[in-house]
């Protein structure tokens, strides 16, 4: 039962309707008011009510974005997608736990198999193999920036039936004395197939680049172990922001390329085919929540974003690495002097 009380809005005492001067009073700082002024001292208070009842709903639907380091104190400042980061003060691991309840609590992860010296090592070995990066960019200092996360997933288990049409060329090609004969025979061609694919990933995150991440593929999902936040101590985690229904586009669209190739991949007896029309439909999906480990370092040169990516698990790395406009120069002048030096002494041999 909702019960209300008319406060003084001086001082917050109780007020008391007094009948002969049809005024309300407060026995407290002795003020008095008429309706009016309750009536918008009123309006005043349930707006202000409204108000705070937002921001406190704001609060419990989107967490705070400042944290505090139980070592040191220092304010921890971390995106809403940030579930696991450092102190940039003591460097304390902090797990931010509030963040992975309820729809953001992962299934299952993938532990890190790779650590931090392996992941640096296999990056510098990269990097030497490159002599037209840029000095910077194979420098031991950069290299210590390689960072471990883990990456929101969704792994997705699909039951499809696909079906293509495409057009079939049969070529044979003999001789008759001199003369060179070619047969052509021209086959429609039909495929239909039930494919089932298991665990096929797409990243969750936004800050994410997706082919970069299809590209570290594949991770070893028997590896897969029931989530426990105490994996993410120690490395940056963030939960996901991309639904699995707005994943649900980018999937049905690997799936058809996939499920096309594997269609086409039973028309052996063709010279050439060309499909014509295709089908895929998913008839059922299922959609499993994980994080999947991969080392970054990121890098701007000349203005330009650089990303390093490798697989925490199997160490597969992909990458788009710059080149040096100088070292490519200096490269192209030796390429020069070199050639011009042998056709010099080829020269005098032949004289």
């Amino acid at each position: 039962m909702e019960v209300l009380t008319y406060q003084c809005p001086n001082c917050g005492a109780p007020l008391e309707f007094d009948s002969k001067t049809q005024k309300w009073d407060c026995k407290f700082c002795l003020s008095s008011f008429k309706e009016k002024d309750l009536e918008e001292y009123e309006a005043q208070r349930q707006a202000q009510q409204q108000k705070d009842e937002q921001q406190e709903e704001d609060e419990d639907t989107t967490e705070k974005k400042c944290y505090y380091c139980p070592d040191c104190g220092a304010e921890l400042v971390a995106d809403e997608s940030t579930v696991a980061t450092f102190c940039t003060f003591c460097g304390n691991p902090s797990v931010l736990p509030k963040k992975l309840e309820n729809e953001f609590r992962p299934e299952k992860l993938i532990p890190f198999q790779l650590d931090k010296e392996k992941a640096k090592e296999e990056l510098y070995r990269l990097c030497r193999k490159k002599p037209l990066l840029p000095k910077d960019f194979t420098d031991k200092a950069h290299i210590e920036k390689v960072t471990g996360i883990y990456v929101p997933f969704w792994l997705n288990d699909c039951y499809v039936d696909a079906t293509i049409h495409a057009t079939g060329e049969v070529v044979k090609v003999w001789r008759s004395k001199d003369i060179e004969y070619t047969k052509v025979d021209v086959y429609e061609v039909e495929r239909s197939g039930a494919l089932i694919y298991h665990n096929l990933p797409s990243d969750a995150s936004k800050n994410m680049d997706d082919q970069m991440m299809d590209a570290l593929e594949p991770f070893s999902y028997r590896e897969l172990r029931k989530f426990n936040m105490a994996y993410l101590s120690g490395y940056f985690a963030q939960r996901y922001d991309v639904s699995k229904e707005e994943c649900k586009e980018r999937i049905h669209s690997r799936i058809t390329k996939s499920a096309e190739e594997k269609l086409r991949s039973t028309c052996r007896r063709y010279s050439s085919l060309q499909i014509t029309s295709s089908n895929t439909d998913i008839l059922k999906s299922e959609q499993h929540y994980v994080m999947l480990p991969v080392w970054l370092l990121h890098t701007k040169y000349k203005d330009k974003d650089y990303l390093f990516a490798m697989n925490g698990q199997t160490g597969k790395m992909v990458g788009d690495l710059p080149m040096s406009i100088s070292r490519a120069g200096i490269l192209a002048v030796l390429i020069t002097a070199v050639t011009t030096i042998l056709g010099t002494i080829g020269g005098l041999l032949l004289c």
